[in-house]
């Protein structure tokens, strides 16, 4: 049914419109055509989304960095790609431009250099290590442009350095108190830390010294510096001499290539035996998937951390599409990716969806760089511009939070924080989760199931050397002496210390107090030490001798009760004194008086007292006897002749200054 159309309705709003417009394109002399053109090219264009150039710095130098840049890029583009089809009506397009760092840093500071000055990008994802990111945050914070890093990890590159710094993965520090719990769970209280010598592996350092002590755990009795290029004889001239040591725990914090290097080697030198144990941090527990099988077998019976990733339905998803995806793109590539993502994969991942995604909730526009006013710019530093949407790109990516690939996306004060760590065991063909570690709860033996003793436990390891029993952590050394510890031998007071010979033994047997202090002290050292007692004979000067042989070199400790004294302190040292000693007195103890009124009749006998009495009154009566007949205050009744000679008597206690006849004249 079409409806006929009044005339009236051909006169509207849009017919003066279009009326308007005629009139001024007669008066400039255009075709009406011309503008309405122009119009609807700039209403098409209104609606195309605004680009944002984010640079991807990657490493092509070797076959086998560039088999992990493959993998890391195609990762990256699936974000972008995943999030714009999550988010069709985004007003911004992330345009990925990617550099090669060339393995340095160096090439690092180059490919930064480029991007953000040929390809003028608004943000930088990458690059490999802590010591390329360092020196790449430097520059994005010269020039205003946000450096994300799924991968450097070392604590010596902060945020509130380098302000335009992001680290998108865990910082190595926060994954010292889990290492130090584990140490503590088994009672280790000594083990030799071998660290890579880079900025990533010196970086945990402080931070697991922290741990161990805050947790009361195993000391660090040798730090071991290890060259990512040490050749093999420099590794078994390091495993050999840490052979020697009474200490058989170590932490290892190395790049798995480094890692899996050492522990062949290891292998080799037989410390991947019975009561030896490893604990390595996440540069190797969270690559195991993906090492060798030879690699695997020499590093059996390792205890590794690695941040925590629940394998979900999106992981999942995202492991199939991404395998599909890298054989179709590189079928050329010999390289394996059957295995489940990495997290620094889905590290990578997050981070690209992050930018995106803040880039759409800022309204970041166009790259748009302001040129520095210098009159001579010599450098390319000099001639780098700044970026006028990078604080505005930076504060949207710092305040973006999402449910990623790796778990929740948060960051606080610029560093991503991980929930929980996984411990594993290496065993067989790969890694078995005995346990996990999380900042309020400590160590769990299943996430799901907290609370209770046998909840905070691990579960069953097999040590090196297929052992069931944990390693007890020390052993005797092959070149450790035998402490000589002197002791007195003494006829009286046995208490502090007893030396008795006992039937059918050469080695007498030592009691006393100074010896349970002193095996206290030792049980308590971090170290295992080996000392025997030595009897030193009893004569008249025997304790000066006795400190003489520490001196002099016979002994080396000397335990007993032994007075420090001026003299003997020029000979050897002496510990601070556990117990007074001296002269004592023993006396009865008495009831306190002090508080009871008749003190004062406590300085003089009872019948003391009584004399004083009888004399007063015979003063009395003297004084009575002698004043009665010429006296008429010393006469009336008997009861008052009583109570004047009693007077008196008192008056003698008052008055002992004054005699009584002085008294009596005073009466006259």
């Amino acid at each position: 049914m079409v409806r006929a159309l009044r005339p009236s309705s051909l006169v509207g709003p849009s017919f003066f419109y279009a009326l308007l417009l005629l009139v001024v394109a007669a008066l400039v002399g255009q075709h009406p055509a011309g503008p309405l053109r122009v119009a609807t090219a700039q209403s098409v264009s209104a609606l195309a989304p605004v680009p944002v150039r984010v640079g991807v710095i990657l490493d092509w130098a070797t076959k086998a960095s560039s088999a992990v840049s493959l993998r890391r890029r195609t990762g990256i583009q699936m974000a972008v790609e995943d999030y714009y089809a999550a988010h069709p009506g985004s007003a911004t397009r992330v345009e990925l431009h990617f550099g090669d760092s060339k393995g340095d840093v160096v090439g690092a500071a180059s490919a930064a250099l480029d991007l953000i000055k040929n390809a003028q990008v608004q943000a930088i994802i990458g690059p490999k290590t802590s010591a390329e990111a360092e020196f790449v945050a430097h520059i994005g914070s010269r020039a205003h442009v946000p450096v994300l890093s799924y991968s450097a990890t070392s604590p010596s590159l902060s945020p509130a350095q380098t302000p335009y710094f992001v680290r998108t993965a865990a910082k190595d520090s926060l994954q010292a108190t889990p290492v130090a719990t584990v140490l503590a769970h088994f009672g280790w209280r000594a083990a030799v830390v071998l660290h890579e010598d880079s900025p990533y592996g010196t970086g945990i350092l402080p931070a697991l010294a922290d741990a161990l002590q805050s947790v009361d755990s195993a000391a660090i009795v040798e730090r071991v510096a290890v060259p990512s290029g040490a050749h093999d004889n420099a590794l078994d001239a390091l495993l050999y001499r840490l052979k020697a040591m009474p200490t058989r725990v170590f932490v290892v914090h190395a790049n798995f290539r480094l890692a899996t290097r050492l522990f062949r080697r290891a292998e080799e030198a037989g410390m991947m035996s019975d009561g030896y144990a490893w604990v390595v941090t996440d540069g190797v527990g969270s690559l195991v998937d993906r090492l060798s099988p030879e690699d695997v077998d020499a590093m059996q019976g390792v205890v590794s951390l690695r941040p925590h990733v629940e394998l979900t339905s999106q992981v999942k998803n995202f492991s199939a599409r991404f395998r599909a995806r890298f054989r179709r793109g590189n079928p050329a590539s010999d390289d394996d990716v059957i295995n489940d993502p990495t997290v620094t994969r889905l590290w990578s991942y997050d981070t690209a969806w992050a930018i995106a995604a803040a880039a759409e909730a800022a309204s970041v526009p166009g790259p748009a760089f302001q040129t520095p006013q210098r009159s001579r710019a010599l450098t390319d530093l000099d001639r780098l511009g700044v970026s006028a949407t990078g604080a505005a790109l930076l504060r949207a990516v710092v305040n973006t939070t999402f449910d990623g690939m790796a778990g929740r996306f948060k960051l606080v004060n610029g560093q991503l924080q991980v929930a929980a760590y996984e411990v594993v065991n290496i065993i067989g063909n790969g890694a078995r989760t005995v346990g996990f570690w999380t900042p309020e709860s400590g160590i769990l033996r299943d996430l799901n199931n907290g609370g209770g003793k046998a909840a905070r436990q691990l579960k069953p390891i097999l040590w090196p050397g297929e052992a069931l029993s944990k390693p007890r952590g020390w052993t005797e050394s092959p070149n450790g002496r035998v402490l000589n510890v002197a002791v007195p031998m003494k006829n009286g007071f046995k208490q502090f210390v007893d030396v008795v010979g006992e039937k059918n033994s050469t080695t007498p047997k030592v009691t006393g107090y100074c010896i349970d202090v002193f095996e206290a002290v030792m049980k308590n050292l971090p170290y295992p030490v080996n000392y025997r007692y030595v009897p030193f004979p009893r004569s008249p000067d025997s304790y000066e001798k006795l400190v003489d042989q520490v001196s002099g070199g016979e002994a080396d400790i000397a335990v007993g009760d032994v007075t420090i004294t001026a003299s003997r302190m020029h000979e050897a040292d002496f510990t601070m004194p556990f117990t007074e000693s001296g002269w004592a007195m023993v006396v009865a103890t008495r009831p306190d008086t002090s508080a009871s009124m008749w003190i004062f009749l406590q300085p003089l006998t009872t019948s003391l007292w009584l004399a004083s009495l009888a004399f007063f009154c015979f003063t009395g009566f003297v004084v009575w006897v002698i004043e009665h007949r010429v006296n008429p205050e010393f006469r009336g009744t008997p009861s008052q002749q009583f109570g004047l000679i009693f007077y008196f008597s008192f008056s003698t206690l008052v008055f002992a200054r004054r005699s009584w006849r002085a008294t009596c004249r005073g009466w006259w």
